[in-house]
């Protein structure tokens, strides 16, 4: 501690001096007040022994020394002890205020040193203090920085997503600040309608981190028409990459047709969507068929899709599972049949189905993000449908050879895709060749070529084994070939297609389709045949199950 003794010329300076000495204090002695600090933050200055004498210019110094200029950081240069050479304390306080204390002398050696000693003590903790008041005043700053630059962040990511579109109604209730579950809505280049709702693991921002890199990936592709296949096999392929291994998003990724009559979706990890007629009477589900997104790499990940039509005003009711885990902690989660029930009662109307989440919201706290949205299936109304004659005149033929290499670092559908994009009015049809093609090319892969059962898929783990058992054969593959012929005739309005592989075929008849119809929901594979039915026309095998072929009709269907 520093001390300022002013030189009165008395004969107890030498005394003073000596004592404080022993105390281990730093000792000024002059007749002039202490110099300022030009700087403000020199070292403090704790202790005066003032004479009567000197006291104006005391009062002096103190005025400038706490000047409107000066940080109030600097308070601590303002002596707080007052060492007052004089037995009046009552004239002490009058002309000295505002000081921790003042010790009139004379006192015994033993008073003086305790009560500068219990000083110390005080002064160290109060400059302990304000350091700490500094530093959490800079911690407090840097993470209102940092929280508005990640708010940022997130508002321009998600700036294309689509608001006050008539065919949506959400309820989003995030558990923090910043949101795990992650609701996308965009325009389709070709006036389709693409949503995303996502449950990534955890809440807060350690779970939102991974909605940018999806949003990102979700608007592009919906820009340029992506399948909603491709859709999902690029965001698990960058969630992969990008996220820890405990970390996944479970997710409904769905397309509307501009017509409003058809949807595709893939559907991993999610609780089932409520798919609702449009007489609020029949019930279906949107069943998740796969693994969340992030949990397996791009040779295993399924990205097969469900194509169906749908009634206009058809409503599908898509929730995470924040929802149905409401009142878990106190053992009474609210079930899907709490929500089915609701939702009859009130006629699947989403104000009402609001205020009926708000009501259970107020029995119990949420342990989870919430989301909720409703679409109702009819025309976007984004997009004047082009009419055949936007198709282009000139007839083409393309065949395209895949061997063992190809099939193992190439995506040939891509590379076919890009070629067709080239020609008048195709862009708009290729989700629908881009679905149907990579269904035959597979099919002829996995079960010509590479001779793989499906059926393994229906077991324990069944989708993980089967795509690692695909990864090692396919890593073997020494011999074989697919082959994938595409003609348009433009009198036909359709391009006609040929996969043909060179396995041992196989025997699959209208028969087996119709047992596969019966069941669709409930088995594991099957769904890409479905697909193709639905998509195309004159669907047949030829060469014994080699082959498949069928037309593409460029049209709405």
């Amino acid at each position: 501690m520093r001390v300022f003794l002013f030189d009165s010329g008395d004969s107890w300076i030498a005394e003073f001096s000596a004592m404080l000495a022993d105390l281990t204090l730093d000792v000024i002695i002059s007749a002039q007040p202490p110099a300022l600090e030009s700087d403000g933050f020199g070292p403090p200055l704790d202790i005066i022994f003032l004479p009567y004498s000197k006291l104006d210019d005391f009062t002096q110094w103190r005025e400038k020394n706490r000047g409107p200029q000066r940080s109030s950081v600097n308070s601590l240069n303002q002596p707080e002890l007052v060492i007052w050479l004089d037995s009046d304390e009552t004239v002490a306080e009058s002309h000295v205020p505002d000081v921790h204390d003042i010790i009139c002398v004379p006192c015994s050696r033993i008073e003086l040193e305790i009560r500068i000693r219990n000083y110390r003590s005080l002064r160290e903790a109060k400059t302990t203090n304000a350091d700490q008041a500094r530093r959490l005043t800079w911690h407090r700053e840097r993470m209102v920085q940092e929280h508005n630059i990640v708010q940022n962040m997130f508002a321009n990511a998600f700036s294309r997503h689509l608001v006050d579109d008539d065919h949506v109604e959400t309820f989003l209730r995030p558990l923090s600040n910043f949101n795990g579950d992650l609701f996308l809505l965009a325009r389709g280049g070709s006036g389709s309608l693409y949503f995303m709702l996502g449950d990534f693991t955890g809440h807060g921002l350690a779970a939102a981190i991974g909605t940018i890199p999806a949003s990102q990936t979700f608007f592009a592709m919906a820009k340029r028409s992506a399948p909603v296949s491709q859709m999902a096999q690029e965001i698990n392929r960058q969630l992969y990459q990008l996220l820890p291994s405990d970390m996944f998003c479970c997710a409904l990724i769905l397309e509307m047709s501009a017509t409003g009559d058809r949807i595709n979706w893939w559907s991993g990890g999610i609780p089932p969507a409520v798919m609702v007629a449009p007489d609020s009477h029949e019930v279906s589900y949107l069943e998740p068929q796969h693994v969340p997104l992030g949990v397996l790499g791009p040779a295993e990940f399924d990205s097969g899709i469900i194509s169906m039509r749908v009634p206009h005003r058809t409503r599908i009711l898509a929730f995470t599972d924040g929802l149905i885990e409401l009142g878990i902690h106190e053992g009474k989660p609210l079930q899907i049949e709490q929500l089915l029930s609701a939702g009859q009662k009130n006629d699947w109307d989403m104000s009402r189905m609001t205020e009926w989440i708000e009501d259970k919201l107020a029995e119990t706290a949420p342990q989870d993000d919430l989301s909720v949205v409703m679409l109702t299936c009819s025309p976007t109304g984004f997009h004047e449908q082009k009419g055949k004659d936007n198709l282009t005149k000139l007839p083409f033929a393309l065949k395209v050879t895949v061997g063992p290499n190809e099939a193992r670092t190439l995506d040939p559908i891509a590379a076919i895709l890009r070629g067709l994009s080239q020609f008048d009015g195709m862009e708009r049809f290729r989700p629908r060749l881009y679905t149907v093609l990579s269904e035959a090319y597979n099919n002829a892969l996995e079960h010509g070529v590479l001779r793989m059962s499906s059926k393994s898929k229906g077991e324990d783990n069944g989708f993980e084994n089967y795509y690692l058992e695909r990864s090692k054969r396919l890593s073997r593959l020494q011999r074989g070939q697919i082959d994938i012929e595409l003609r348009y005739e433009p009198k036909l309005q359709a391009i006609q297609v040929k996969v043909r592989d060179s396995g041992t075929g196989f025997r699959f008849d209208e028969m087996a389709c119709d047992a596969l119809d019966q069941h669709r929901g409930e088995t594991t594979f099957g769904r890409g045949l479905h697909l193709i039915r639905e998509l195309t026309r004159d669907l047949r095998w030829t060469e014994e199950g080699r082959c498949i072929e069928f037309s593409v009709p460029l049209e709405d269907i």
